[in-house]
């Protein structure tokens, strides 16, 4: 049994349509974040810090974005949402997921709180980031070429939210809109939007 702790429009809906597209059986626990403070954690969350995503397995508990993702397409090696073991695009897989969640994600939102604009450093690495994935994406349609994976829907779900701080591109547009004409996400985005009017 998998049971996803999600919250409503948080980044959790980003694991939500990625257990849409490996058509997985699977029930969705709704919790609420902390406050800013950090008080207010949801006791049926079992995230160390009461955010989400977080994952249950058959009493198994995964946490953080990138780290369920490599763990259910792990589970569903049949999926060519991942690349298990031995298949020769593991290696690109497992790159761009942790270029993700180690690179894209955290740039992304420290230009979203102007930090970037106070480094050059940093601001050379965000330039030279965004230059790399355009490119792949020009390549593309996807970050592995024609194969959709995990990878992407991590980097959709970003840029979607992060659209407006991003530079302009008819790639990222091209990218982020084959992403949202995706069935998986429509049927996610439905689910989403069924769990916030469902009480806590």
């Amino acid at each position: 049994m998998l049971t996803l702790f999600h919250a409503p429009g948080s980044l959790s809906s980003r694991i939500l349509w990625l257990l849409e597209e490996l058509d997985a059986d699977y029930t969705i626990t709704r919790v609420s974040h902390p406050q800013d403070d950090g008080s207010g954690a949801d006791p049926r969350n079992p995230h160390p810090h009461g955010y989400t995503p977080a994952l249950d397995h058959d009493g198994q508990v995964v946490t953080e974005t990138g780290a369920i993702a490599l763990y259910l397409t792990d589970l569903f090696p049949a999926s060519s949402l991942g690349a298990p073991v031995g298949d020769p695009l593991r290696g690109r897989y497992l790159t761009w997921l942790f270029y993700q969640v180690g690179l894209t994600e955290p740039l992304v939102y420290m230009k979203g709180a102007g930090m970037l604009a106070q480094d050059a450093a940093m601001s050379r690495l965000d330039a030279a980031m965004m230059r790399r994935i355009e490119t792949i994406l020009s390549d593309g349609p996807y970050l592995l070429g024609e194969r959709f994976t995990a990878a992407d829907i991590l980097y959709v779900s970003l840029f979607e939210h992060a659209r407006p701080i991003l530079p302009k591109s008819e790639a990222l547009d091209a990218y982020i809109a084959r992403g949202r004409d995706r069935p998986a996400w429509r049927r996610a985005m439905a689910k989403d939007s069924l769990a916030s009017r469902v009480p806590t």
